[in-house]
C-alpha cells in the first residue's frame, strides 16, 4: 500500500484510487480496500470518503507533507471562505492567513519546479545556463563588472511584473533584491512609481553620473521589505532563523558580529568558529506581505507569526540552534 501510495500520480490523487497491476484491481488510497476491476465500483467506493479534496487532505503527513492546520486552512480555501472568516476560525490575524496562503502557493510552484528538475536529472538532460552565484560582492569595482551579466538576461522595450523580474534572477542568484535594487539604482532597469513594471532602459545610467542626493533620494523612495532569513550551517545541518525588518543587505551584520565571536545562540557561535563563513549559506526564506497602512507594531506580529508558520511547515527535519 505505501509503495503504491508514494508511485501515485497527481490524478490518482484526485481520483482516489490507483491501479494495482500486480493484483489486477483498482485500490482506495484512502483506506486501501480493493474493489475489483469496476472502475464504477471503485468511483462510488471512493466518493464515500467526501470530496476530492477530502480525501486528499485524509492522507498521512508523510505523503503530503501538510500539517494540520494547512489541512484545515485548505479545507476553507476550498469551501470559499474569505481570508477573515479563516482568521477567524484560526484565531489570527487576516494578514498572517494572507501569508499562509501565499506560502503554500509558493511550495506547489516549488514543487512543480522540483519535479521538472528530478524528470531532467533522470534523463540526463540536465544543463546549467548560467552559473550560481554564490556572494554578490562587496567592492564597487566588482558589482559594476557584474551587473550587466544580469542586466544582458532582460529585453529591451519589454515590460516586466516583480515576479517575472524575481524569475529570471533566483536562478543565479537567491536574494533577487538586492539585484532589483542595484539594477535601479544603477541605471540599468527602469520601473514604474509603485514598483509593479520594471522595463530595461535603452541607455544605461552609470552610478557615477548619479549625483549622491539622487541616489540616497530612489533609495529611500523603495518599500523596506521584511521577512524571514536562514543561516544554514551545510556541515551538521542545523540552521538559525529568525525576523528581518529589512531585508537590505540582510547578513551583513550578523557576519560581523559572528566574525566577533558575537551570537545569539552560543552553539552556532561555535560552529562559526570551528568552520568558517565558507560552512554557511544565508537566505532568504519568506517576504512578509506587503500590507499597506499596517503600523511598525502590527508589522513586527505579523513577521513573528510568519516566522513561527515557516518553522512548523518545515517539520521535523528542521534543526534548529538554540
Amino acid at each position: 500500500m505505501k509503495e503504491l501510495i508514494r508511485d501515485a500520480t497527481i490524478d490518482d490523487f484526485k481520483r482516489g484510487y490507483i491501479w494495482d497491476s500486480k493484483k489486477a484491481e483498482f485500490i482506495c488510497l484512502i483506506c486501501g480496500k480493493y474493489t475489483g476491476k469496476n472502475g464504477s465500483d471503485i468511483s462510488a467506493h471512493t466518493a464515500e470518503h467526501g470530496s476530492p479534496i477530502d480525501r486528499v487532505l485524509m492522507l498521512d503527513k508523510k505523503y503530503t507533507g501538510l500539517t494540520e492546520i494547512q489541512k484545515e486552512l485548505l479545507e476553507m480555501v476550498s469551501n470559499k471562505y474569505s481570508n477573515k472568516e479563516i482568521g477567524i476560525k484560526l484565531g489570527c490575524a487576516e494578514s498572517t492567513v494572507r501569508n499562509m496562503r501565499f506560502a503554500l502557493r509558493e511550495r506547489a510552484r516549488q514543487a512543480r519546479a522540483f519535479l521538472a528538475a528530478i524528470e531532467l536529472a533522470d534523463d540526463g538532460n540536465s544543463k546549467i545556463a548560467n552559473p550560481k552565484l554564490r556572494k554578490f560582492p562587496a567592492k564597487e569595482e566588482k558589482r559594476k563588472a557584474l551587473l550587466p551579466r544580469f542586466a544582458n538576461l532582460f529585453e529591451p522595450n519589454k515590460e516586466y511584473t516583480e515576479a517575472e523580474v524575481k524569475r529570471i534572477i533566483k536562478p543565479i542568484y537567491e536574494d533577487d533584491a538586492i539585484i532589483r535594487r542595484y539594477l535601479v539604482d544603477y541605471g540599468y532597469l527602469g520601473r514604474n512609481d509603485d514598483g509593479s513594471k520594471y522595463y530595461k532602459k535603452c541607455e544605461e545610467v552609470i552610478m557615477d553620473k548619479m549625483s549622491k542626493k539622487e541616489i540616497i533620494n530612489n533609495y529611500k523612495q523603495q518599500e523596506i521589505e521584511m521577512g524571514i532569513i536562514q543561516i544554514y550551517n551545510t556541515v551538521n545541518g542545523y540552521s538559525f532563523v529568525d525576523i528581518c525588518t529589512n531585508l537590505y543587505k540582510p547578513f551583513e551584520s550578523i557576519k560581523f558580529q559572528l566574525n566577533l565571536g558575537r551570537a545569539k545562540s552560543k552553539k552556532l557561535k561555535e560552529d562559526w568558529a570551528a568552520h568558517g563563513e565558507s560552512a554557511f549559506e544565508f537566505k532568504v526564506v519568506e517576504k512578509l506581505e506587503s500590507n499597506e497602512g499596517a503600523t511598525d507594531k502590527e508589522k513586527a506580529k505579523d513577521l513573528k507569526e510568519l516566522l513561527n508558520l515557516w518553522i512548523e511547515n518545515q517539520g521535523e527535519n528542521l534543526k534548529l540552534y538554540k
